[in-house]
């Protein structure tokens, strides 16, 4: 009897090693996933506000030309203005390909790198994706 309660034991243990075996990768590979996903809605977060940004900075100039054109002096330069339109707009198009590249990658399950879809190993590590 005791040799059977072995075998048994035996048999667990070994089924119990070949699950954590295979759930560690997977685990491993949810976490990074989770990750990406995170690191995306941060960037649309900061995309949604570089938007606000740049939704008041052209009300700001229009009520600068609106001004203008009632030959009002304008509170606020035009050309400062529009210098910070094209930065915010810099910034935005910046913000919108880290996303893409995000979405186009994907994690090394090994290292955590961002590889590109089409690879077949990683370019930090060489392990096999």
């Amino acid at each position: 009897m005791d040799d059977r309660i072995q075998e048994l034991l035996d048999k667990i243990r070994g089924t119990a090693a070949s699950v954590g075996e295979t759930a560690a990768p997977a685990a491993r590979y949810m976490g990074q996933r989770a990750g990406e996903l995170m690191d995306t809605a941060k960037l649309n977060i900061q995309i949604f506000n570089q938007n606000a940004e740049i939704s008041d900075l052209l009300r700001r100039m229009g009520e600068v030309m609106y001004r203008t054109h009632l030959n009002q002096e304008p509170e606020e330069d035009i050309t400062q203005l529009l210098t910070q339109a094209d930065a915010a707009y810099a910034r935005l198009g910046e913000l919108k390909d880290q996303v893409a590249a995000l979405r186009q990658g994907r994690a090394c399950p090994a290292c955590g790198a961002l590889c590109a879809k089409g690879d077949h190993f990683c370019k930090e590590c060489g392990a096999a994706l």
